[in-house]
């Protein structure tokens, strides 16, 4: 087995890659991929998570050029640590298989942080005791390898049945209701803003709200009355409509699930 030191800073040979180098770069990769799917293919999802990323590209970048112990597990924890960052915004992906883009990009975001935090503890203990790391062709047929190959075929499969149950979810047809509102507001979703941000709602009127998800990934249309939990699920690229009817004036909030975080809020008007 062909093996790779890089224990040594201050080696001016160019060294081999190892696999555990390799694998770090790709987590990174994954990260960067899951947000974009994550986010409905939308750039506008690294204005915000943008920032959160720098410390991962930095250090990666010093593994690549110049590998030393302090680096790998610098590495390995500047990618992983934004799964744990957003965790409360990542279970609610999650837990909608339903929802392809989300649950897809938040399970490659696993697959990163799968990879990327054992790997970096793993390279900062190697490397800190001097013990050689397979190389790249190698490192395939390692426990290590065969743990990373595991990981990402578990990530697959799971993306795959959600996607099925996406597909699912869009056959199915919709209800209808036995009387006709009085009065209908429109909103879109898009570019992760509701538009407009503040709808007017008449009091003591059945009122239609027709909601058009322009984006492509599944928002919801969420709110609380009195306690109660009220949420409407929107699909990628389709309208959902439905009716409210509202006894007093006041101001409700109402927000997206997933996207409350990056600011996807408005307000109903009662008046």
């Amino acid at each position: 087995m062909i093996q790779a030191d890089e224990s040594k800073l201050g080696r001016k040979v160019r060294q081999p890659w190892t696999f555990n180098r390799l694998l770090l770069t790709i987590a990174l990769f994954e990260l960067i991929l899951s947000l974009l799917v994550a986010g409905g293919f939308s750039p506008a999802i690294f204005l915000f998570v943008g920032p959160f990323l720098l410390p991962g590209i930095v250090f990666t970048a010093l593994l690549i050029w110049r590998p030393n112990q302090w680096f790998y597990l610098a590495a390995g924890i500047s990618i992983s640590y934004l799964f744990f960052l957003f965790l409360p915004f990542i279970l609610g992906g999650l837990s909608n298989p339903a929802s392809p883009y989300e649950f897809a990009g938040y399970t490659i975001g696993l697959v990163s942080l799968f990879w990327a935090l054992p790997i970096g503890v793993i390279g900062f203990l190697r490397a800190r005791k001097g013990v050689p790391m397979a190389d790249v062709r190698s490192g395939w047929r390692t426990p290590q390898g065969i743990y990373a190959l595991a990981v990402a075929f578990i990530a697959v499969g799971a993306i795959i049945t959600s996607a099925l149950a996406y597909e699912h979810a869009s056959a199915t047809t919709g209800g209808g209701v036995d009387f006709q509102p009085s009065a209908t507001m429109t909103v879109t979703t898009e570019t992760f803003l509701f538009k407009p941000s503040t709808v007017t709602v008449p009091v003591r009127a059945v009122t239609a709200i027709v909601v058009t998800n322009k984006d492509a990934a599944i928002h919801t249309f969420t709110y609380e009355v009195n306690g109660q939990t009220y949420s409407h699920e929107l699909l990628p690229g389709t309208t959902t409509k439905f009716v409210v009817f509202f006894d007093a004036t006041g101001s409700i909030p109402f927000w997206c699930i997933p996207h409350r975080p990056m600011g996807m809020t408005g307000t109903l008007t009662v008046a």
